[in-house]
């Protein structure tokens, strides 16, 4: 009876070791292909992402080039202002000299030559007013000559010093051209050196470009050849499943023969007859 127990709890544990190899090959396959799809889908949407990455690269490199072309132009009128400057600057230095030094002594010059004239006109007043009462002519003017030459070198008084002022305000502003035109060259120097860091970012940008072009091509390579590593898993999985599953026909066998096994002599009677 013993034998008969054993025998039938062996030939269970087979049969329940074959049905769960060969439930465990339906789920290998079930599951290869889940895996599969998954793995397909990552790698879609990992291809899909680099895609993103590449058109977005694009776009900073077009923006760089665009942000070049600026830093070149704004460079390149940088020179240019420095130049008007300079040579702005140049002729109110000239102007300056002149409304300091030139200009004032001609218009001393001037003044001292109407101090001259003064005297002269002031003999040639008394004479006309001598010949008026010998009868000679007519002359009454409203302001004497003397006195007419005398007010216009009064109202050139001041001019001399005017001008001076002028070209003391020439120079100042001559020396906030030269502050500006520096303030210029350094700005310029600045656009070299951000159109510098924009070559090396552009470089940059085309390396990355090429690493994500070698990715993108062994991502595809990758989805090409992604069955058949799955697909030889499974394979491998289910041949060990069916190696388990027949070993598990040793186990029934032996369950059948304790069954088919006559009782031994130590068994009792009534054992037997059971």
């Amino acid at each position: 009876m013993t034998r008969r127990i054993v025998g039938t709890l062996l030939i269970l544990l087979g049969f329940l070791g074959i049905a769960v190899c060969a439930l465990g090959v339906v789920y290998v396959w079930r599951g290869m292909e889940q895996v599969t799809t998954v793995a397909d889908d990552s790698l879609v949407l990992l291809s899909d992402t680099l895609d993103e990455i590449d058109r977005s690269l694009g776009v900073a490199g077009d923006t760089l080039g665009a942000a070049t072309e600026a830093v070149d132009v704004l460079f390149t009128t940088t020179l240019d202002v420095s130049s008007t400057i300079s040579s702005t600057k140049t002729t109110i230095d000239q102007i300056a000299g002149m409304t300091e030094d030139e200009l004032p002594g001609s218009l001393e010059a001037s003044l001292m030559a109407l101090e001259s004239v003064e005297e002269t006109a002031a003999v040639i007043d008394r004479l006309l007013r001598t010949l008026e009462q010998l009868g000679v002519g007519s002359y009454d003017p409203e302001v004497p000559l003397d006195e007419a030459v005398a007010e216009a070198g009064r109202s050139l008084e001041p001019i001399p010093d005017s001008v001076r002022a002028m070209g003391s305000s020439l120079r100042q502003t001559s020396g906030s051209l030269e502050e500006v035109q520096a303030g210029i060259l350094l700005m310029g120097n600045q656009m070299t050196v951000i159109g510098e860091s924009i070559t090396d970012a552009d470089a940059a940008i085309g390396g990355l470009g090429e690493s994500l072009a070698e990715l993108q091509s062994r991502i595809d390579a990758a989805r090409q050849n992604l069955v058949r590593p799955i697909r030889t898993v499974a394979w491998g999985a289910t041949l060990l499943l069916i190696w388990i599953g027949l070993s598990q026909l040793a186990i029934v066998r032996w369950g059948i023969g304790m069954w088919q096994a006559p009782p031994s002599r130590a068994e009792s009677p009534t054992d037997t007859a059971d």
